[in-house]
């Protein structure tokens, strides 16, 4: 009989997202779950025990130190990371708080977003293989560095800082000090942007900014690190 593993948080029912870690936690450790129609990357299995001589199973306790697994509704929504990357699963079928050998059975179809697909089945052979996560096969997301400005400029926003401060923390002191109200305002534009986006944000908008790409080319500063 296969015992049951321990499984990090269970919660009733999920809505666009299942914070399986206290929103207090850094970043590095906490772990944010999406659903699977704002996620393309949440690939489904289906997990069946089987004998410890298939070739083809696994022992699924060797993946709990990454594992943050959140019960809701007729499956589990799982999370492997180790901070900075990730691969999220849908378990349709089965169990992965389950403890012996057992196969997993990745469902694929349809073309849309096959290829998102195909990629975290890759990076989960990779984890499986080598016990780590690799950096080539986790590219940074298209418009990530965007929405960390604005998540950032969200934050200075509440603690009461003012523009130029935003912008001196987000591109530095000596382009601020250069192009600060200069021949144009495109600091002082962009963490306008910025801010509204966090607003939009706070209010429920990231369900759109999670589905955007890279940001417009009037979007960018010249010369900033």
């Amino acid at each position: 009989m296969r015992k049951s593993l321990w499984c990090r948080r269970r919660t009733p029912g999920l809505s666009d997202s299942a914070f399986a870690e206290d929103p207090g936690r850094p970043a590095p450790e906490a772990r944010l779950l999406w659903h699977a129609d704002l996620d393309p990357f949440v690939l489904e299995v289906h997990v069946s025990p089987t004998a410890a001589t298939d070739p083809d199973g696994i022992d699924l306790a060797r993946l709990l130190r990454w594992a943050t697994i959140v019960r809701g509704g007729d499956r589990e929504h799982v999370a492997l990371s180790d901070g900075w990357h990730r691969i999220r699963l849908d378990v349709v079928g089965g169990s992965l708080v389950e403890e012996g050998p057992a196969r997993l059975d990745y469902l694929l179809s349809g073309m849309t977003k096959v290829d998102a697909h195909v990629l975290t089945l890759r990076r989960m052979l990779e984890l499986w293989r080598t016990g780590r996560f690799s950096p080539r096969l986790h590219p940074p997301e298209p418009g990530i560095e965007r929405r960390i400005e604005a998540l950032r400029v969200g934050d200075a926003v509440a603690a009461g800082a003012t523009y130029r401060e935003m912008a001196s923390a987000l591109y530095g002191e000596d382009l601020v000090r250069e192009e600060w109200k200069g021949r144009s305002d495109f600091l002082l534009s962009r963490v306008r942007r910025r801010a509204d986006e966090a607003a939009r944000m706070a209010a429920g908008g990231w369900r759109s900014l999670l589905r955007t790409g890279s940001a417009p080319r009037d979007d960018r500063v010249a010369g900033a690190r």
